[in-house]
């Protein structure tokens, strides 16, 4: 693909970003979700139509890292750091910890349930991502809460982003080749 056609892609899918966002507000579906729908949908014609795939693996971290920013810092925008909202964020922290582990222990097991051959770590590996309320999500999705109740669902998605991003790579590091204390020392 050219230049101008990736350009042009890039443009479209801003657009197309704005339009589900306005529409978002009146559904009540969050815009992210409409633009999984779409890639799924574009990704089936572009097979159905043997259109060439581009490989987007090598671009898919950086693109990952620059989403997560944007998304953590556009709810930051909104957000006040004061003294007095310390016990907010500290039940956030807490909150989005305690959900964390509970969520991804309690998938881990239902994936050994059902893919029994799977090691522990493996199956935790796997229950991670599932287990992190995105901020994706819960962002766009928490406009019409009460200020309080909007705040701490913020704070408590980006506590959940970033503290699945770290269990995710402390578990990969436990499934290396290497032994616990290790892989325990290179995390820290």
């Amino acid at each position: 693909m050219s230049a101008y056609t990736l350009v042009i892609a890039a443009s479209a899918l801003v657009i197309l970003s704005y339009f589900f966002n306005l529409l978002s507000k009146r559904i009540n579906v969050p815009s992210v979700l409409m633009l999984i729908v779409t890639g799924i949908i574009i990704r089936q014609v572009m097979t159905y139509f043997s259109i060439g795939r581009i490989d987007w693996y090598p671009y898919l971290e950086i693109l990952g890292i620059v989403g997560l920013i944007m998304i953590v810092l556009e709810a930051a925008l909104d957000l006040k750091l004061e003294k007095e909202k310390m016990p907010l964020i500290g039940k956030s922290l807490l909150v989005a910890l305690i959900g964390l582990i509970g969520s991804t222990v309690a998938a881990g097991f239902i994936i050994l349930l059902i893919i029994p051959n799977f090691t522990w770590i493996q199956a935790m590996i796997y229950a991670t991502p599932l287990s992190i309320l995105s901020s994706a999500i819960i962002i766009p999705s928490v406009g019409h809460l009460p200020e309080l109740k909007k705040e701490f669902s913020i704070y408590e998605s980006t506590f959940s982003d970033i503290l699945g991003i770290m269990l995710f790579y402390f578990l990969i590091s436990l499934a290396g080749p290497e032994s616990g204390g290790e892989a325990v020392g290179g995390f820290a």
